[in-house]
């Protein structure tokens, strides 16, 4: 008796614990474009084949000007910033919170004025489009699947993106 009720006081405190470790489900909403979008002269589709073997990962918005300020497209918290491997530009990770399990991805942004750790809000400059006057919003799950970015965004973002162009998305999900 004195094991049940030990276990069920464990248990008990379990359950009332600290909720950081509980994974944030909860999807993100996109009410910014990362660019504005009549800043965005052509783009590149999520799912576009990029080779016979890769599909683009994320949505690819090029610009003619090489000033264009790249924004965060919902609230989040800056995980990481990494230089890319193969282009002299930035990729910024955000997540919508600490634990959410969700991850967006603004790849080629340059003049970064976020740090990690830093909460941003919808609409927040995180730096200017990237090396070839371009940007990448791209967003996966915790499976490492990555998934259109029109997924997430509200009515206000999508029709932005459809009075450009219905194609921005060939796929519904991709492996990055």
């Amino acid at each position: 008796m004195r094991l049940i009720r030990f276990l069920m006081i464990f248990m008990l405190a379990i359950g009332c614990g600290d909720d950081d470790s509980l994974i944030d489900q909860i999807s993100p909403s996109f009410s910014i474009t990362p660019i504005p979008i009549d800043q965005v002269s052509s783009f590149i589709p999520f799912g576009e084949s990029l080779t016979p073997t890769q599909q683009n990962p994320a949505i690819e918005y090029f610009s003619n000007q090489s000033d264009i300020e790249v924004r965060a497209v919902s609230d989040g918290v800056v995980e990481d910033i990494r230089m890319n491997i193969n282009i002299e530009d930035l990729e910024v990770w955000i997540k919508p919170s600490n634990n959410s399990n969700w991850l967006i991805i603004y790849d080629h942004v340059l003049d970064i004025n976020i740090s990690v750790g830093d909460q941003v809000d919808a609409g927040q400059i995180i730096g200017v489009i990237g090396i070839g006057n371009r940007t990448e919003l791209q967003v996966n799950d915790d499976q490492n699947i990555a998934r259109c970015p029109l997924q997430f965004g509200t009515e206000n973002f999508v029709q932005q993106h459809i009075n450009f162009s219905e194609e921005w998305c060939t796929a519904e999900t991709v492996i990055p």
